[in-house]
């Protein structure tokens, strides 16, 4: 009985906060599930798409890591332009730029150029960059107390667009192959660009001149030292975890696929285990709300002690059942963690630089993204995929401990100017 009247408590809340986010966060969030509805049907399948290039696991895991290499270039003009520009004009860019990318992606796979499939990779990570960077910058602008709900609406629908994609793609991927995959994505693009302009804001209008007015290279790159000087020391921790966040993230998109083609399972089963892999993050905003009642540190070292068993026990189960529950499991863990460590790197940040705090939680969890599938693609290709699971475990406890030794970080106040 008490956990029902919890439960419709909860409930309430969730209508009455989902009611008082600003209707441009809504649509913002929206063009993002259009996205990942589009990419959706792509993902499950990507590392299958460089197998057909090379079917080394470290060169595979070298090609997915590209796409962060091009995130990451993005990154440090627009840690000094996201406070300038507009974010939607971001987002439209990034949407420009996705439609080439589609285009260079379909040639690689049918002419099986390798500099076609690299030059594709690093310019969608500039897309991505610009897309997230917009989207997240936007939501940081107008959650001014630093709430963990924005950020779970925007997982939950970001995630939900992938997850629809996935089921959709397990059932399609065989009419149309691995090299026509990317011309799904399309639709998404044009209607984000339709919905956009819905959207008014205060700033510049156009990239190419926020770069040549403010963007000044060395000078930019001193300024930007100077102002990571100005964070709080606090905020190191969470930058670290979004770090973490990327290797798994980029762990998973390189490796569940190969780890179910091991375990025998065929292409529509693989698309539908990433679906169960991104299916708890669908529920973030729900989690958030529940997350922002209790402790941020306890809920992050709960989050990461959960991941670390999972993690530890896929590196000794191969069982299909067990694979399947136990990835749930593991992104159970991010799905939480993820909203909460975003609203504290909120709370943390000068209101005056919201737009480059998001630059630095991007840089550092595309690093994360780099590093993840390089390293672990070396460690698949010497030692075998569980592996990778067993060494991800590992540094799941070690953030795990660490976090234990934070807990004066539960209460932090919102950062003025």
């Amino acid at each position: 009985m008490m956990k029902s009247f919890m439960f419709s408590n909860v409930l309430r809340t969730f209508i009455k906060d989902e009611k008082e986010i600003p209707t441009g966060v809504k649509l913002i969030v929206f063009v993002i599930f259009l996205r990942t509805l589009g990419w959706g049907f792509v993902d499950p399948f990507i590392p299958m798409y460089f197998r057909e290039f090379n079917n080394n696991y470290a060169l595979i895991g070298l090609f997915i890591s590209l796409m962060p290499v091009g995130a990451l270039l993005a990154i440090i003009p627009l840690m000094r332009l996201a406070d300038k520009i507009k974010d939607t004009v971001l987002i439209r860019d990034g949407e420009v730029v996705y439609f080439f990318t589609i285009l260079l992606f379909v040639l690689a796979g049918l002419s099986k150029n390798v500099i076609l499939v690299i030059a594709a990779q690093l310019l969608c990570g500039v897309g991505h960059s610009l897309m997230i960077v917009g989207t997240e910058s936007y939501i940081r602008k107008h959650n001014l107390l630093g709430q963990s709900k924005p950020f779970g609406l925007y997982m939950a629908l970001d995630y939900g667009g992938w997850v629809l994609g996935m089921v959709i793609g397990a059932f399609t991927i065989q009419y149309y192959g691995f090299s026509w995959m990317f011309l799904a994505i399309l639709p998404s693009i044009l209607a984000g660009l339709l919905i956009l302009p819905i959207i008014h804001e205060e700033g510049i209008g156009s990239l190419f001149f926020g770069i040549k007015k403010y963007f000044h290279k060395r000078q930019d790159f001193i300024d930007i030292f100077e102002d990571i000087r100005e964070l709080s020391p606090k905020m190191f921790f969470f930058l670290f975890l979004a770090f973490f966040d990327g290797v798994i993230l980029m762990f998973f998109v390189a490796f569940i696929p190969l780890l179910g083609l091991s375990i025998n399972l065929s292409l529509k089963h693989i698309a539908l285990l990433m679906a169960v892999t991104y299916l708890p993050f669908v529920f973030s905003f729900f989690f958030s709300e529940i997350t922002d009642r209790f402790c941020r540190m306890n809920v992050i070292t709960a989050g990461l002690f959960v991941g670390a068993m999972s993690y530890f026990l896929l590196y000794f189960i191969v069982d299909q059942m067990w694979v399947v529950a136990l990835i749930a499991m593991t992104s159970f863990s991010m799905a939480i963690i993820r909203p909460v460590y975003n609203g504290t790197i909120t709370r943390l940040s000068p209101r005056r630089m919201l737009g480059e705090v998001t630059g630095f939680n991007n840089f550092f969890n595309r690093l994360g993204r780099i590093f993840g599938p390089i390293l672990t693609g070396v460690i698949a290709s010497i030692y075998g995929i569980q592996t990778c699971f067993l060494v991800v475990a590992i540094s799941a406890f070690v953030f795990g401990i660490v976090s234990v030794t934070l807990h004066g970080y539960n209460h932090l106040a919102v950062q003025a100017d």
